[in-house]
């Protein structure tokens, strides 16, 4: 039971996280699988996931008998994940809006971009254009909020004693891995920004082309000789067909609302200056062109940060408090309300530059600064709580959720069970 707990709730935290890359070659014969009511699995659908865990868990999945156990599992999960997608749909009270799958969609891409390590790299891993992957990834995050939504319904109420929690601790306590060691961090962020000037320069020229195009010239000719978007520009600025969401916010909100033929005057989203003419709208979809002018900042934007962060971290070393100088100068405006704390973390699974940096401080003291996607940082260690193993009064709390945890996959198998008893289920083998 553990095991297809474990395996159930991964699937969850990966129902829109796995790589559309993984999914088998075009020119692979694909086969149906499985038969759940009038829907269908697919063996790529199977082999989506089962490339992912396994990517995931090398270790655990080395030869081959372990692989095809996998599949089983996963292929039973997707059967379940097919009756709870109809029953989401089916319960008018479990309702998904557009804006939690927008804002869902933007956190896991966000997430993937930053595992990667950038949205060039992003595009590069998947082969296909941001708009196309957004588009992949959306179907997902639904499906997936569906799932989440319902599985939630059916939790509600449901709690532990404490006579159940000394139960599980009981039960698993020679189980239990060392907790590892954490981490109490605070931050100082200081983004690599173009400035004012530059902004200025850019807005002005994206202005130039625009009073060009009121002037009567040629979009696709401006779009060649100017875009700084070189896929699209090659093209004469066509982005193509898009679906609502596929886009960023502001480039949407604008697009949305133009009259087929018109153009936009110059338009300001993270990648720049946009001219935005909508070439045709079909409901929910549209087909745009565009002409991009960039506002990357530039290594003299890179090195203006860090000095500026080196500053701020000698009149720390100087006897000036870390929090106050947060508060004041930090450019992560949430935590520098809190004088920059982070919060308390394992330290194995903060990314990777936040762990270099934080490895070798000692309490109080500040690391050097360092770069990552969102700007050039420095690290101060309030705290560090060293690897040791569980203990069921000072980790009441962790062991209970734990325990909680357990009831709830228990409960909702058995009502899950339930309902798959209610359903036409046909699995198929090679030979059929």
């Amino acid at each position: 039971m553990a095991d297809k707990v474990a395996l159930f709730t991964l699937l969850l935290s990966i129902l829109f996280a796995a790589p559309a890359a993984l999914a088998q070659d075009g020119d692979t014969v694909d086969r149906v699988i499985a038969v759940v009511d009038d829907e269908i699995i697919l063996e790529s659908d199977v082999m989506l996931f089962v490339q992912d865990i396994v990517l995931r868990n090398r270790d655990q999945y080395r030869d081959q008998e372990a692989v095809e156990q996998l599949k089983k599992q996963v292929l039973e999960e997707l059967i379940n994940q097919k009756i709870l997608l109809s029953l989401a749909e089916d319960d008018t009270t479990i309702v998904v809006e557009d804006r939690e799958v927008d804002q869902t969609l933007d956190e896991r891409i966000n997430s993937v971009t930053r595992q990667l390590g950038g949205e060039e790299k992003l595009v590069e891993y998947y082969g296909k254009p941001m708009r196309q992957i957004r588009r992949d990834f959306r179907k997902q995050v639904r499906d997936g909020l569906f799932v989440d939504k319902i599985r939630s319904k059916r939790l509600q109420g449901i709690s532990v004693s404490r006579a159940e929690v000394e139960d599980f601790y009981r039960r698993h306590a020679d189980k239990f891995p060392d907790l590892p060691e954490r981490v109490h961090l605070a931050h100082i962020l200081k983004k690599i920004e173009p400035t004012e000037e530059a902004k200025d320069l850019a807005k002005a020229r994206a202005d130039s082309l625009y009073n060009l195009l009121l002037a009567g010239a040629n979009f696709e000719q401006l779009a060649i000789a100017n875009s700084d978007d070189r896929a699209s520009g090659a093209k004469g600025g066509l982005l193509g067909t898009t679906e609502r969401g596929d886009l960023v916010p502001d480039y949407e909100a604008v697009a949305f609302a133009l009259d087929e033929g018109e153009i936009s005057s110059p338009v300001l989203t993270r990648f720049g200056y946009h001219i935005i003419r909508l070439n045709w709208r079909r409901g929910e979809k549209i087909n745009t062109s565009h002409i991009l002018i960039n506002l990357k900042p530039t290594k003299d934007d890179e090195q203006r940060a860090l000095k500026e962060i080196t500053a701020l971290r000698e009149r720390i070393l100087g006897g000036e408090d870390f929090a106050e100088i947060a508060r004041e100068y930090s450019d992560d405006k949430e935590t520098a309300k809190e004088g920059g704390d982070l919060g308390w973390f394992d330290l194995a699974a903060i990314p990777s530059e936040f762990r270099l940096a934080a490895r070798d401080l000692k309490t109080g003291e500040v690391s050097e600064p360092f770069k990552t996607q969102f700007g050039i940082h420095i690290l101060k260690m309030l705290e560090r709580e060293p690897s040791r193993p569980v203990d069921l009064n000072r980790d009441w709390e962790f062991i209970s959720n734990q325990a909680l945890a357990e009831k709830q996959d228990r409960v909702f198998r058995e009502w899950l069970d339930k309902q798959r008893s209610k359903v036409y289920i046909r699995i198929l083998t090679g030979e059929e």
